[in-house]
């Protein structure tokens, strides 16, 4: 649905605070371009229009297109204002646009491969250097993200949590200050891509992959590396495809 800013239900966002206010209208934004609504070369609603409308200060309307457009999502020309930027200039791995994807409905099959993919190529040697170089309290986080995947519910926000947990530990491990710059948009691609994958789809996956995850774990705690990547580059392609060799593209299509 394309945006009208002279629709007869305007959005409502949060006024409890000036940074929410900005929060939730950068939201709203960054779901209408994620899901379309806002094209791509589109312009952005005018500052008075939109205030008018939504029931907000002109100033907090620019602050959020300052945080979208700082995510490469806009791009402002003097002559023709304010408009939705061209998809690769998007900070794809960026956390908020990751969860605004996920936000605005089923998120499109080249995003969710995408972020599948990236967690191929970056998950497993981060596994091989925890291997090499974990501490005792790298050790400690692990444990403690297993046992709550072990004793919560997979449907429950907490498991995804100990999930993400687990994924966090394993970059932080490696103990490779870059790597460690991807932790946020990493962790939040682990995040929306499980609860997608065990509690968002049509037909969920059901398995508690926990033992999957604690034999990288044992593999990392024997300071083995070449065990630590190959059992996790298993569990990440397993993370797309399950045991019976259907992807979360398939199963999404089935009913219930």
């Amino acid at each position: 649905m394309k945006i009208s800013v002279h629709s007869d239900a305007p959005p409502v966002f949060s006024t409890h605070s000036t940074r929410r206010i900005h929060g939730s209208i950068a939201d709203w934004l960054g779901r209408q371009i994620v899901s379309g609504a806002l094209a791509v070369g589109e312009p952005v609603p005018k500052e008075m229009e939109f205030g008018e409308h939504a029931g907000v200060s002109r100033g907090a309307y620019r602050e959020a297109l300052r945080q979208v457009a700082g995510k490469g999502m806009l791009i402002s020309r003097t002559r023709s204002g304010t408009r939705v930027a061209p998809r690769e200039n998007w900070t794809l791995l960026d956390p908020d646009v990751v969860r605004w994807f996920f936000e605005s409905g089923t998120p499109p099959d080249w995003f969710i491969t995408s972020l599948y993919e990236l967690r191929a190529m970056v998950e497993p040697p981060a596994a091989a250097l925890a291997a090499g170089r974990r501490t005792e309290q790298d050790l400690a986080t692990f444990r403690t993200a297993l046992h709550a995947m072990r004793t919560c519910d997979m449907t429950e926000t907490s498991w995804h949590q100990a999930d993400a947990s687990f994924h966090r530990s394993l970059l932080r491990s490696s103990h490779n200050p870059i790597l460690a710059t991807l932790e946020a948009g990493i962790c939040a691609a682990v995040a929306f891509t499980t609860a997608f994958r065990y509690r968002d789809m049509p037909n969920p996956h059901t398995r508690n992959p926990v033992e999957e995850h604690a034999a990288v774990f044992e593999r990392i705690e024997a300071r083995d590396a070449e065990g630590a990547q190959r059992l996790m580059a298993e569990l990440a392609d397993t993370a797309l495809l399950d045991t019976s060799g259907r992807t979360v593209f398939d199963l999404r299509q089935l009913t219930p």
